[in-house]
């Protein structure tokens, strides 16, 4: 019987766990075990994860990082694979699971990922799944590929090649990297998307910061001009605001305004130095 393991990190996440949990359990595919990786939470989160049968793994949040927490409830899993899952990113549809493992049939696959749809956007129908191949992961493209969000891989192969804790974040990419340099590949498939909660804008800062420090530690000497990053957060505001609003209800574009402080605060994120 193939079983999985999920593992959650949580600081702070008691307005998007219960329905995360929820839908976790709801799932057609049952999990063997689901963990909570706390980093110190302040909120009802723990209270919200006791009500679940889930297992807790308190962690101090002095050395914390993405990479380092997952790695330490991966150690504890028993599952055949290993899902990684945000708090704040309740399964989209109750096949989700069952979607992500269907790929793991191929032994050639090491890991899947789904995207995030946020709230007032719709659930579009899932196109096809998409392959990604050895020797095509660049600094060109490498914002596109596993995302620890909600993402599966394989437990062997994690204990073979655990996440990178020497990156702040972008631990998913380079573990993708490195595995497709093995020979093997990762699936993206759209049927398996989650429900992603906007953060604050200061989370937003935070979190682009060490992803932007993540991809210089993985492709060092390479950094995205200011001026590009600019442009491209403009073309985005551009796009949803100005050439989308025809035929589009207030209602949606007011959800798109409402994102707009976190979009500028993970821009400043990428260019602000330390």
């Amino acid at each position: 019987m193939t079983t999985t393991t999920i593992l959650i990190r949580t600081k702070d996440e008691a307005r998007s766990l219960g329905a995360t949990l929820d839908a976790v359990f709801a799932q057609t595919v049952e999990p063997h075990e689901v963990f909570i990786i706390d980093s110190g939470s302040r909120d009802a989160t723990l209270e919200i994860a006791a009500r679940y049968p889930v297992k807790i793994i308190r962690l101090s949040p002095k050395g914390w990082s993405y990479p380092r927490a997952l790695n330490i409830g991966a150690h504890e899993a028993t599952g055949e694979f290993i899902v990684c899952l945000s708090a704040h990113c309740p399964p989209a549809r109750t096949d989700w699971l069952a979607n992500l493992l269907r790929h793991f049939e191929d032994p050639k696959v090491a890991g899947a990922w789904g995207p995030n749809h946020y709230r007032g956007s719709g659930l579009p129908e899932p196109e096809p799944a998409v392959r990604q191949e050895p020797g095509s992961y660049t600094y060109e493209t490498r914002k596109w590929g596993m995302a620890n969000c909600n993402s599966m891989l394989r437990r062997s192969l994690w204990e073979v090649i655990p996440f990178d804790e020497t990156l702040p974040a972008t631990e998913d990419k380079a573990w993708g990297r490195e595995v497709m340099s093995r020979g093997y590949s990762l699936v993206y498939d759209p049927a398996a998307g989650v429900w992603h909660e906007q953060h604050s804008a200061i989370n937003s800062f935070r979190r682009s910061r060490a992803i932007r420090d993540g991809y210089e530690g993985m492709f060092p000497g390479r950094r995205e001009p200011v001026l590009s990053e600019a442009m491209g957060l403009g073309r985005v505001i551009y796009r949803k605001l100005v050439l989308h609003a025809r035929g589009k209800g207030s209602a949606e574009l007011w959800h798109e305004a409402r994102m707009l402080p976190s979009a500028i605060a993970a821009l400043l994120g990428r260019i602000i130095q330390r």
